[in-house]
């Protein structure tokens, strides 16, 4: 497994951190955001390894030398660091593994690729006042060329398969929220048919910029409250809105057999996957919770596996009204009378929101969850909302038993992804 958020760089950082309590929400750096309504973020600054700093991504030195700088993005460049550090905890290279049946599944927020474009056009609207006449600002090379190379979407898994040498099945999915979700569970049924022996899978977002921020805030989704410590607070009655996380992760994927002949370390199972859309409209989710539940049933079904098998649930509690609701009410469906029973914890109060990366982390941190027996905390819950009555483990990381564990991320569009997963001896 590998990690990278506003926590830090590494599983046993990160989770550490996650355990404590601590907070990875600061005011924001990246740009001045004194004039937006929007002042906070989970930011990522730096990747270790790589002699880059994030704020300057596009000019530092290539954290390869078989890579430009041109080719890289601050998303792009986050998952790699991921998938190499999950790469090394696997071992795969040591055992002499088969390039041609190892790939990549990432899942990324192609359409934030386009920042920068986006920034463009009102930057020459403004130095122009005119109407933007793009074939002239095409024929003159207004536009520097390194954009383009930047706003390919699948540059998010053919770059991690370049550096580590792996020519097996490589794709990127792009279902927002959800999007490290689906792309998990599209590599483990590669893996599954034997299609491949193993995937590098999970996804980053790298949002905190003036159009991000600009973008979400049109949508009322962001948090207005201007405290890093109380701004992302899942479940608690006075959330107002998520907060923007930047990070990554990453998990290798491997067929049991193959993992075991080698003597692989395996840190949990992957049971089963399960996905639905809702759509309803562009942000909204399912009013009554139908459409999450049935995501999250597939899951166990997919695995063969039923609902008190569970005692945990990675919560996608975005710290928005409606979506820790309908999460509530779906858990609720689920697991019936069993829902007070379950642990149901968030952790956007600590990192933010990171979009595309949001599922790998509930996975890493639901599979360290079972291997530790602590479950992660959701913090700065201080108003517990009475229609949000799921155990959600309020401020502080609590020691309990995980065999089996559900993974949720639910996007905008009402895509939505579950992973089901269970502990090995």
């Amino acid at each position: 497994m590998g990690v990278l958020n506003s926590l830090g760089q590494g599983v046993a950082s990160v989770w550490s951190r996650l355990i404590a309590g601590e907070d990875g929400i600061s005011n924001i750096t990246l740009f001045d955001a004194s004039q937006y309504r929007c002042k906070v973020a989970g930011e990522v600054l730096s990747v270790d390894g790589f002699g880059i700093e994030l704020r300057d991504c596009y000019a530092a030195p290539s954290p390869s030398p078989t890579l430009s700088h041109r080719e890289i993005r601050r998303g792009t460049t986050i998952f790699l660091a991921c998938a190499k550090e999950a790469f090394a905890d696997s071992h795969l290279a040591e055992s002499g593994f088969d390039a041609e049946s190892v790939g990549v599944a990432a899942g990324a927020t192609v359409a934030f690729v386009h920042h920068e474009l986006t920034a463009e056009y009102y930057r020459l609207r403004r130095d122009d006042n005119t109407d933007v006449d793009l074939p002239r600002f095409a024929s003159e090379g207004v536009q520097p060329d390194e954009i383009f190379s930047r706003s390919l979407g699948d540059m998010m898994a053919c770059l991690p398969a370049r550096v580590l040498g792996l020519r097996g099945p490589a794709l990127v999915m792009d279902t927002a929220c959800a999007a490290s979700g689906h792309a998990i569970g599209q590599a483990f049924q590669l893996v599954r048919r034997g299609d491949a022996v193993a995937m590098i899978a999970g996804g980053a977002a790298a949002t905190v910029s003036p159009i991000g921020i600009l973008y979400f805030t049109v949508l009322g989704a962001l948090s207005q409250n201007d405290d890093p410590k109380s701004a992302s607070r899942p479940f608690d009655k006075q959330r107002d809105g998520f907060v923007m996380g930047e990070g990554g992760g990453a998990v290798v994927i491997e067929d049991y057999e193959h993992a075991q002949a080698r003597g692989a370390r395996i840190y949990a199972e992957l049971k089963g996957f399960g996905c639905t859309t809702c759509a309803i409209n562009l942000t909204d989710p399912s009013p009554d919770g139908s459409i999450e539940e049935q995501a999250m049933r597939a899951a166990l079904e997919d695995g063969a596996m039923h609902p008190d098998e569970i005692q945990y649930i990675a919560m996608h509690g975005t710290s928005t009204q409606k979506n820790d609701l309908t999460e509530c009410k779906a858990v609720r469906r689920l697991m019936g009378n069993r829902a007070n029973n379950v642990l149901a914890s968030s952790n956007k109060a600590q990192i933010g929101h990171t979009l595309s990366a949001a599922a790998v982390s509930n996975l890493i941190m639901a599979v360290k969850a079972m291997q530790e027996g602590m479950v992660p905390p959701t913090m700065h819950l201080r108003t517990p909302d009475p229609e949000l009555d799921l155990d959600c483990v309020p401020n502080q990381a609590r020691k309990a038993g995980v065999s089996a564990a559900l993974v949720n991320s639910f996007a905008f569009g009402g895509q939505n992804a579950v992973l089901a997963v269970r502990g090995v001896s």
